[in-house]
């Protein structure tokens, strides 16, 4: 069963009425002192998940003159969710590249060279946003969680400098380029192994065929996972989306509360086995820079390594095939030349990462007053980094609504960040795209989407893709 009921998308989707304002004196931003602290500069205290449960604390924001106000503009409704591109071309962007959301509470950022700008400059803009809860806890799942051990600690994209240098520098040095290489094989392997699976004389589900098991199986062997807990992780990542990217109810909040007790409990156990009975894999690589300072490198914050790792290997690299492969069989002529020329393969990866993201948004909030696209923003302003926005931005991309597998610049998209913040598992993800594609054209030529299908996707603001993609083989 899903952790979340999943929306549809219909080629007649409906695209919001989306009302323009001006930001008026006395808006509120929900917006708590406490959790703006959370992972923010130089500071030690951690946020408590009690006080983030009691409600957020409305904080008047003055008035901006100027700044424009989209009073409808929801990334979590059924228009959003079917179809955000849509809603993206009824705005008004040359005249409003941020304007503020009060449905979110966020000022919502839609072009290039702004977001850019934000993921360079962490002096200005923190990252202590990136995964909070969208929704304030009910108190009974703050209970649970900090019952269960799950401690609101920074993970390593929600920390600042110098926070996130101490656990993204031993990161790198695990996650070394020799060992993604070594991963190759591997992959090959379990793509074969999954494909072989299916049977090509009748329409079979792809993201239950190879989108979703390829990176699960990937990620949680690299890091050392038993294969028998392969599945419960995968339940307990979606629940962790729901949690922190998407609007759960108070029943919804117990469950997935649950659940996080659980994830953070069981990571913290692997990495004490681990310490006691090594092997060649990341978590065991880890335990190794421990063993030279272990004030350096907790095993507290191994198992915060890997709570980041163990979801952002997966989830996105699995919406990401799924993206790749609709896109190109959307438009047939798009498939077929990827099949008679596998050197493109590479491109349409870079291609689908600009055009449809699998992260479509990103979190940020300011450390002082800043001017942000004409904007002037307050300190504590939180921002809504729209991704997929930027991919389609016509002053960095020509032509950014057409699907080009030859464009020349694809690579610059900011699916993956910019700076401090860098994805560092993008050159994994690529990596198992680009070997899934090229396995699937080769034994699948004649591939298509099957016709009359709705396709679904979970309801969360930061990750997106099919949870169901069926295709005939010939």
């Amino acid at each position: 069963m899903e952790p979340f009921q999943a929306v549809p998308e219909t080629s007649t989707a409906r695209t919001p009425h989306l009302t323009l304002g001006v930001f008026r004196p006395g808006l509120t931003c929900p917006w708590s002192r406490r959790a703006e602290r959370y992972g923010a500069k130089g500071c030690e205290e951690r946020a408590d998940w009690s006080r983030l449960a009691d409600g957020v604390e409305g904080v008047t924001t003055e008035q901006r003159s100027g700044c424009p106000v989209q009073e409808d503009f929801d990334p979590l409704s059924e228009e959003f969710l079917r179809d955000p591109f849509a809603v993206l071309a009824s705005l008004p962007r040359d005249g409003a590249p941020v304007f503020y959301a009060p449905t979110l509470g966020y000022y919502v950022v839609t072009r290039y060279a702004d977001i850019e700008k934000v993921f360079l400059d962490n002096e200005s803009y923190s990252a202590a946003t990136a995964q909070l809860p969208l929704v304030s806890l009910v108190p009974e799942a703050a209970r649970i969680l900090l019952a269960g051990g799950h401690q609101p600690q920074p993970s390593m994209v929600s920390l600042d400098e110098p926070a996130h240098r101490r656990l993204r520098n031993p990161t790198v040095r695990a996650f070394t380029p020799r060992r993604v290489d070594a991963m190759a094989p591997r992959i090959r392997a379990t793509v074969d192994e999954l494909l072989d699976a299916v049977d090509p004389s009748a329409p079979f589900e792809l993201v239950r065929a190879l989108c979703f098991p390829l990176p699960a199986t990937i990620i949680f062997s690299f890091m050392g996972v038993p294969r028998k807990d392969w599945d419960t992780l995968k339940e307990w990542c979606g629940s962790r989306a729901t949690l922190a990217w998407g609007r759960p109810g108070p029943e919804q909040q117990l469950c997935d509360a649950q659940k996080m007790a659980a994830y953070r409990g069981y990571l913290r156990q692997l990495v004490g086995s681990k310490a006691d009975a090594r092997a060649d894999d990341f978590a065991s690589a880890l335990l190794a820079i421990h063993d030279e300072d272990p004030e350096s490198l907790t095993q507290d914050e191994i198992a915060s390594i890997l709570f980041s790792l163990s979801f952002a290997g997966h989830e996105t690299t699995s919406y990401l095939i799924g993206n790749m492969v609709r896109r190109l069989l959307e438009e047939p002529g798009r498939w077929q030349c990827v099949v008679a020329d596998p050197a493109l393969i590479p491109a349409a990866v870079e291609e689908t990462l600009r055009y449809d993201t699998s992260v479509p948004a990103w979190r940020r909030v300011t450390t002082k007053p800043v001017t942000l696209g004409g904007v002037d923003l307050p300190e504590g302003a939180k921002l809504f980094l729209w991704i997929a926005a930027s991919g389609r931005d016509p002053s960095a991309f020509r032509e950014p609504e057409v699907f080009d597998l030859q464009r020349s610049n694809a690579n610059r998209h900011l699916a993956f960040g910019k700076g401090i913040h860098y994805c560092l598992g993008a050159a994994l993800g690529k990596l198992e795209a680009q070997i899934a594609l090229q396995e699937l054209t080769r034994r699948f030529p004649r591939l298509r989407l099957l016709e009359g299908q709705t396709i679904r996707f979970h309801p969360n603001i930061s990750f997106r893709g099919p949870l169901e993609l069926w295709v005939r083989a010939g």
